[in-house]
């Protein structure tokens, strides 16, 4: 019968890490590994740049790995992280949105290209709307709406309470609702 390692028992006179200390190249892996499409995609869709939100990215897990030990919720931390950061290049360059996203490929489901094309102009047309929403009422629409998130992990991530997520989601809802209203 193999004979079973015992399992290293962490040392009780080891020094405690150091407040500050960088954190363990293994958590900091795993952390990018979960966690790096969801802080791109949320920044994509702040900025409307990829490369810029490639450069934000890079900057959240740079932070993340100078600061991420004493992190508790990574996920939301590099969320509300990314988000601040991108709200600060957009309050540098003064500008809402200075590039459309990449065409979408058409479908091949047999409809008509006329519908596609309306398709394609109604998205425009939102992704523009969303960009006119006051903070943070924009950023909860792109965090809640399209990529998913729960009320909870947004709340935390915006530093607001639940009741004020459904209050700015709700108006952020409407007055998308009205102006696409207005706008047909």
């Amino acid at each position: 019968m193999p004979q079973s390692i015992p399992k290293q028992e962490p040392l009780a006179d080891a020094p405690p890490r150091e407040r500050g200390a960088p954190m363990s190249a293994l958590k900091f892996r795993l952390t990018v590994f979960m966690h790096d499409r969801a802080v791109f995609r949320v920044a994509a869709a702040l900025l409307r740049d990829s490369r810029e939100a490639e450069d934000v990215t890079q900057e959240v897990f740079l932070s993340y790995w100078q600061h991420g030990e004493t992190v508790e919720r990574p996920r939301e931390w590099l969320l509300q992280v990314a988000r601040n950061a991108c709200l600060s290049r957009l309050r540098r360059a003064g500008r809402v949105v200075i590039k459309e996203p990449e065409q979408m490929p058409e479908q091949a489901d047999g409809r008509d290209p006329g519908w596609h094309y309306e398709q394609q102009e109604l998205a425009r047309e939102v992704r523009a709307l969303v960009d006119t929403l006051p903070e943070p009422q924009r950023s909860l629409l792109v965090m809640f709406d399209m990529h998913g998130m729960d009320g909870a992990t947004c709340a935390r991530v915006l530093g607001l309470n639940i009741t004020q997520v459904k209050v700015y989601l709700h108006r952020a809802r409407r007055k998308l609702r009205e102006q696409l209203e207005r706008a047909s």
